[in-house]
């Protein structure tokens, strides 16, 4: 049996027990060892911050001090949002429909900001991070002691919103930018619309959202024998069964979803794709669901979406 398969099993199962995101924060911890904060992870998310910065200064309209965020999916570790308030956002909600964050994992993601700027290597990736921000970053690393993850942040301005962003419970017009770093491609189509129309009641005048997207099939990553099409050739029937029904991905390509920031009156300005080769596409006896695709879209493995309200 193929790795991917076997992965796919297990997190089947482990989808039938009692407190089966316990289980499978687990499974990551110790065996795939993916929930890791590596140097190659944390500078992977210093970059996603940077882009969402870039997107956010040159496409704003309107210059002023402080900008409030919204980030879709806040992850194990908040890297992003830590980041942006660095760089001068003044208020920050990062909202997940699960709890990930733990104390040591927030305080990891705050030694290593600090740590990098003590060697001036974080101006190398976030070259707006002010001083004034670090030295309050500092301080509550100093004071991290039985305090709880979201107490720490909170000193930082970032809020955790444990809720369904199809109802944020925000108010209109309160923000600026509207972040995600690989989380829309876990959610279905109709979900998607009605988080995007929150986000437009959400949005002050000119706001501006970046999302990073992965469109690829995510065991390609654990198994070299598939290429990051494979999942193309699954109808949705079987991709049920397939999918892990922890992290089901939607299989969404690029021209679905600009079609629906296109519905939801989300204007995409730029577009940054990158494609995978033909001839791994063509290698895949595409399902019924994707044959009316282009090729053009369906070779899209991963892209930047950034625009205004």
């Amino acid at each position: 049996m193929r790795h991917w398969l076997i992965k796919s099993a297990i997190q089947r199962t482990i989808s039938f027990l009692p407190w089966c995101h316990w289980w499978n924060e687990r499974l990551q911890t110790w065996v795939t060892r993916t929930l890791d904060l590596s140097p190659e992870r944390f500078t992977q998310r210093l970059e996603y911050c940077q882009r969402h910065l870039e997107h956010f200064f040159d496409l704003r309209p309107q210059r002023g001090e402080g900008f409030s965020v919204l980030e879709l999916g806040t992850g194990w570790y908040p890297v992003v949002p830590a980041g942006l308030y660095l760089c001068g956002a003044t208020e920050i909600w990062t909202i997940d429909i699960a709890p990930h964050l733990r104390p040591d994992r927030v305080v990891r993601a705050l030694r290593l900001l600090a740590e990098y700027a003590e060697r001036g290597q974080l101006q190398k990736y976030l070259p707006q991070a002010q001083p004034g921000r670090m030295a309050a970053l500092r301080r509550t690393l100093n004071g991290a002691a039985a305090k709880t993850g979201e107490a720490l942040l909170k000193e930082l301005n970032i809020h955790v919103l444990v809720r369904d962003a199809q109802n944020t419970g925000l108010g209109p017009a309160s923000i600026d930018l509207f972040v995600s770093n690989g989380v829309l491609e876990y959610i279905p189509r109709q979900v998607v619309a009605n988080m995007l129309a929150e986000f437009k009641r959400l949005a002050k005048p000119g706001a501006v959202f970046s999302h990073f997207i992965n469109l690829s099939d995510e065991y390609a990553q654990f198994d070299r024998s598939i290429s990051q099409f494979n999942f193309l050739k699954y109808s949705d029937r079987q991709w049920r069964w397939l999918d892990s029904p922890l992290t089901p991905k939607s299989r969404l390509r690029i021209s679905d979803y600009r079609e629906l920031f296109a519905q939801t009156g989300c204007r995409i300005i730029r577009e940054d794709d990158l494609s995978g080769a033909v001839c791994d596409l063509e290698g895949i006896r595409l399902a019924p669901r994707f044959q009316s695709y282009s090729q053009a879209d369906l070779l899209v493995l991963r892209s930047w979406l950034a625009g205004r309200f």
